[in-house]
């Protein structure tokens, strides 16, 4: 009898062991950013323009980890890095043409920090919650000219994230809105080329993960 209930014990043990290392999973992610972000800027004589095709897709890479919660529930936080893609039209008395072109192209790139919570039923996983956002540096290219502009982005910018998973064993697989709570810029990219520009940043993150721990 003895035997028995020890032998039970260590059984239940390992459950309770699987059980709790399976509580906390670990892994890495990739995706596609989506951009179609608000853009607006001055030229001179205060004359208001927008350009709803001048942002380009981008791209993402980071590390996810989630922890399970009873019924059901999860806490995925993540740090990436990403990049997006943006270009605007310069008009001639700021810059354009000539030896310039009439393009400014910008590329920015930053470190995302989300916080997310979820609920998951079978291998589906809803996702919701704040994205903190620190810029990296920024490279503008204007024709010839090429230059790093990191003092144009803001220092913080608060955004949030939702969307939906899918789990296939270690394989994960996301699709989310991505906005943000505040411009990413309100001080114009450079006082020559597009002052007062103002962007105020979307982009759809649809990425490929795969879980090492877990």
């Amino acid at each position: 009898m003895k035997k028995i209930l020890l032998a039970a014990c260590i059984i239940l043990g390992g459950f309770s062991g699987v059980r709790a290392q399976s509580l906390f999973q670990f892994g890495v992610k990739g995706g596609l950013l989506v951009n179609s972000s608000d853009l607006k800027y001055t030229f001179s004589g205060n004359r208001d323009r927008y350009d709803k095709s001048s942002t380009k897709p981008g791209f993402e890479l980071g590390f996810q980890a989630r922890l399970r919660l009873p019924l059901g529930f999860l806490l995925q936080p993540e740090i990436v890095y990403s990049r997006t893609n943006g270009t605007f039209p310069i008009d001639e008395t700021n810059g354009g043409g000539g030896q310039y072109g009439d393009k400014l192209k910008i590329r920015s790139n930053w470190i995302e920090v989300p916080v997310l919570v979820g609920w998951k039923f079978s291998i589906v996983r809803l996702m919701l919650g704040p994205s903190f956002r620190f810029p990296m540096d920024e490279v503008m290219n204007a024709g010839v000219k090429e230059a790093k502009v990191a003092p144009r982005l803001q220092s913080f910018v608060m955004g949030y994230q939702a969307g939906i998973g899918i789990d296939l064993g270690r394989l994960t697989v996301d699709a989310r809105y991505c906005g943000n709570f505040t411009n990413i810029t309100d001080k114009g990219v450079t006082d020559i080329y597009t002052p007062n520009l103002k962007v105020n940043e979307r982009k759809v993150a649809i990425s490929i993960g795969y879980m090492i721990l877990k």
